[in-house]
């Protein structure tokens, strides 16, 4: 109730848009709060969200291997079915932008930024660590190193905008009707899938055809087949 009259003296003042002109989610949390993009999110939901968002971003990548090339492709350097770097922009934008939400415009642009930040030096230290690329913008419109393109700022950027306003507030809806214990098992099960997935990725990097075969990759590949022949020789 207090939470009611102070949104309405919002509305008053001009501070803030009525639901009952809103065309986003005119229904109301369990617990009356209005279900607008402005609320603050628990960590069970951000935890769901941010599989669910890095499960789409793979579903995604899929999707668009098999439109193009016609042959289904596990993208990614994860072996599981979900692609982290699209889990931690969505979460970011979600949780770093809180106080830009009102601003549309605002949130798209800062989304490409932070997105693009995100991109950028998962590449470099993917590269760094495993040696390879699993991505490569180098003939794409102003991209930087390969690393970062505008054609892709600009779809991350939608992605966080359509996160925000549409599906982080719908998902949170039908999370809150979840109990608490069956949500925390379900974000357990997934913490500890997905730690296994990376740690054994660390080590087994998922590569290949459609996935690191950019002429940046096969360089790489050369030269770590070049080094383990020339040990095997030593021996």
């Amino acid at each position: 109730r207090e939470y009611l009259l102070r949104y309405m003296r919002r509305c008053e003042q001009g501070l803030s848009y009525p639901i009952r002109l809103s065309p986003l989610l005119q229904y109301e949390h369990k617990d009356h709060e209005p279900a607008l993009f402005t609320r603050k999110y628990p960590v069970t939901t951000l935890v769901l969200l941010f599989f669910l968002f890095a499960i789409i971003g793979w579903c995604w990548e899929v999707v668009l291997h098999l439109l193009s090339e016609g042959t289904f492709v596990n993208r990614g350097v994860l072996h599981g079915p979900w692609l982290p770097i699209y889990g931690v922009g969505g979460t970011v934008v979600l949780i770093v932008l809180k106080k830009f939400r009102n601003k549309p415009w605002l949130t798209f642009l800062l989304s490409m930024v932070l997105c693009g930040i995100i991109e950028y030096f998962t590449s470099l230290i993917l590269e760094k660590v495993q040696g390879m690329r699993w991505w490569d913008y180098s003939g794409y419109f102003m991209n930087f190193q390969g690393r970062i393109c505008l054609e892709g700022l600009v779809v991350f950027a939608l992605g966080g905008c359509a996160a925000v306003y549409l599906v982080a507030p719908s998902l949170d809806h039908l999370f809150c009707k979840i109990p608490m214990k069956i949500k925390k098992i379900i974000c357990v099960v997934l913490v500890v899938l997905f730690v296994a997935d990376m740690a054994y990725s660390a080590f087994v990097p998922n590569i290949g055809e459609g996935i690191t075969d950019n002429d940046v990759a096969r360089i790489e590949i050369k030269k770590s087949d070049v080094l383990i022949a020339s040990d095997f020789l030593l021996i």
